[in-house]
This record gives structure tokens, C-alpha cells and sequence, in this order.
């Protein structure tokens, strides 16, 4: 049928992380700091600054760090430890410098809190928390921002358009605050790792694009957004395997945004046309993902035609680029299977005749 989707399951929000019953012996940051695990009661989870003379800020920033070193390690137990101990201990400086009557605390804590705070929220399965805790991510995000004047530095700009980003798919609401931090944080990176950064951003809202958490109208802007920033990017690195990807990905994107729930396309030329352009923008990668993707839209494209043969031409181009990205390396399972089920219908077909 025209428009029916042979891809890859629509990619779901990362789920979090879960807290396991378990005991752990107490270890040490790469701060310095003791860890304390305790999750009998997961809010006493903890983590005790040194109280010696080092930079308190330093050695909160040092836990947060092994907090997404343990995350990117798969360690989540140990990652949700040292979230909470960063968001403990930040409070408790907060409480301590406001008693104090210190002057004011440097931007940085806050960035750390507020980073914290999110990544708590990602952690989050109980929605009322998740909420509670984006707010609070906000505030302490902002508080970094406005403590920064005129020179907010890139990192604080990404981390405000993520929490506005995840607000607005918890609310189902535009993205027009997340958007204009996201312009901000483009302004603000450094030349010698722009496009990195840019990337990276233009993964993330297409990424949630595509998750179906947002209402259409948010969903297309960060289409646009990301399409946008990876033409820009072509403009000097032609022969990017990231930019060619991410700009096939928003033109698939903003394809399948056509297909109705009854499988119907609006507009079956400007369709074919968006299509045919990530097609063509991905002629000269030689990455695996590339050439995956190239074959998932080669799919797309096949459905979409009334002519058998012309379907069949279609499919017939997606194994050969799922065969090339085959030959780098292992091939998602339902890929595999497409393979074999149209070259079997293929010798099914000739047999009969």
C-alpha cells in the first residue's frame, strides 16, 4: 500500500533509568568525594563533599562528571547516586551560602544544579517528578544564564533548550523558547567544534520530532531547524557523512509528516520529491548508517509508487544499500528480514513464470 512504513520502529523517549534494591560498598568520585550508597531509602542516596580546602564548586562539578561518566558506562545505580548527591550537596551549599550572607555564587553551580536536576528528570518514571524536576532544572538554568550577562557560554544555551524542549512534549505545546535557545547556543560555539555541537543538536530535535510527543506544528519547526542547520553546514563540509545523514533524515521526516493515520499521502509529488533528495544526498556516503538510512528510504519511496514494477525498482535499490552497509558490519534484524523476503518472493516469482 502507498505510504505504508517497512522502516525501523519509531524510536520511543529513552525510558530512564531504574533504581535497584541492592547495596553497594561506598566508593570515591573522581572528585575526591565519598560516595555513600544507601538504597533501602533511595532519597538518603548521597554523596559527602570532602569539607577540606579545596573548591567546593570544583568538587560538586567532579560528581557530576562521574554521574554522566556512570550513565555513559551503563551504570545506573551508581549514576542516580551521584545525581542525587550533586543535587544534595548543591542545595546544601545553596542553604549554607544563603545563611552565610556570602556573596553571590558563580555561574557555574548553578549550570551544574540545573544540569543535574535534568538529568534526574530524565531519570524520572514518575511523571509528577519529572515535572517537578524540569521546573526546577529551569530556574536553576536560568539563574546561570542571567548570572552570565552578556557572555552566556554555549553549554548553559544547550542545556536550556534541552529542558524547554522536554517541557514542551510533557505540555504538548510549541517549542518556539527551546528554538530560540537553541539559535542562541549555535551563536555561542566555538569554531574549532561547531559543527560537532550543531550536529549533535540537530540529532536531538530530530530526534524528538520524530517521537510523535509534540503537536505537528512543533514538530515541523524542528524539522526546519534541523534541516537548516545541516544545509548550512554542507555549504563547507560537503562530503560529511553526519551532515548528509542529518539532512536526509529532516527531509525524510518532513515527508512522512504527509502520511496520514489511514496511510494516505497529501501530496504525493512533493512526497516523492523530498525523498528523492535525501536519496540523493546520501549518493556518496559510505557509512553504514548512511547507507541504512538510504535503504529505509528507498523503502518509502517504493511504497509510495502505484506501478508494481516501479516498487519493485525501488526495493530492489534498498537491498543493494542494505547489502553495502551489510558488508560494514551487523544489520538490524528487520533489514535482514526484508532482505530475504523480497529476493525470496523475487525467485518465487520467476519460478512461477
Amino acid at each position: 500500500m502507498a505510504g505504508e512504513d517497512s522502516s525501523a520502529p519509531k524510536r520511543k523517549r529513552p525510558m530512564g533509568l531504574k533504581a535497584r534494591s541492592s547495596k553497594k560498598a561506598n566508593a570515591v568520585t573522581s572528585a575526591g568525594a565519598q560516595e555513600v550508597a544507601d538504597f533501602a531509602d533511595e532519597t538518603t542516596a548521597t554523596v559527602m563533599l570532602r569539607g577540606d580546602d579545596t573548591n567546593e564548586i570544583d568538587e560538586l562539578e567532579g560528581i557530576f562528571t562521574s554521574a554522566l561518566e556512570a550513565l555513559g558506562e551503563g551504570e545506573d545505580e551508581r549514576a542516580l547516586t551521584l545525581l542525587r548527591g550533586t543535587v544534595h550537596e548543591s542545595d546544601r551549599l545553596l542553604r549554607l551560602h544563603d545563611t552565610n550572607g556570602e556573596g553571590e555564587l558563580e555561574p557555574r553551580f548553578y549550570y551544574i544544579y540545573g544540569s543535574a536536576l535534568f538529568s534526574l528528570a530524565e531519570a524520572s518514571q514518575d511523571i509528577k517528578d519529572r515535572g517537578v524536576y524540569l521546573e526546577l532544572a529551569l530556574h536553576r538554568l536560568e539563574q546561570a544564564r542571567e548570572k552570565m550577562g552578556d557572555g552566556v557560554e554555549a553549554r548553559v544555551w544547550m542545556a536550556l533548550a534541552k529542558v524547554k524542549l522536554e517541557i514542551s512534549a510533557e505540555a504538548e505545546s510549541d517549542v518556539d523558547a527551546a528554538v530560540q535557545a537553541l539559535d542562541q547556543a549555535v551563536q555561542a560555539f566555538g569554531a574549532n567544534d561547531e559543527a560537532a555541537q550543531v550536529l549533535e543538536a540537530a540529532d536531538l530535535v530530530l530526534s524528538l520530532a520524530d517521537s510523535q510527543r509534540l503537536p505537528v506544528c512543533a514538530s515541523s519547526r524542528l524539522i526546519a531547524w534541523g534541516m537548516a542547520q545541516a544545509r548550512r553546514l554542507l555549504q563547507t563540509q560537503p562530503d560529511s557523512d553526519e551532515c548528509q545523514c542529518i539532512l536526509a533524515r529532516a527531509l525524510w521526516l518532513q515527508a512522512s509528516a504527509m502520511i496520514n493515520d489511514d496511510d494516505e499521502i497529501s501530496d504525493t509529488l512533493v512526497f516523492a520529491k523530498l525523498l528523492t533528495e535525501a536519496v540523493e544526498v546520501l549518493e556518496k556516503t559510505e557509512s553504514s548508517d548512511g547507507l541504512v538510512l538510504r535503504g529505509e528510504i528507498e523503502i518509502n519511496l517504493g511504497n509510495a509508487q502505484d506501478e508494481e514494477l516501479d516498487m519493485e525498482q525501488w526495493y530492489t535499490k534498498a537491498v543493494a544499500s542494505f547489502r553495502r552497509a551489510q558488508e560494514m558490519g551487523e544489520l538490524p534484524e528487520q533489514f535482514v528480514q526484508f532482505i530475504d523476503d523480497f529476493e525470496n518472493e523475487s525467485d518465487s516469482d520467476e519460478s512461477d513464470e
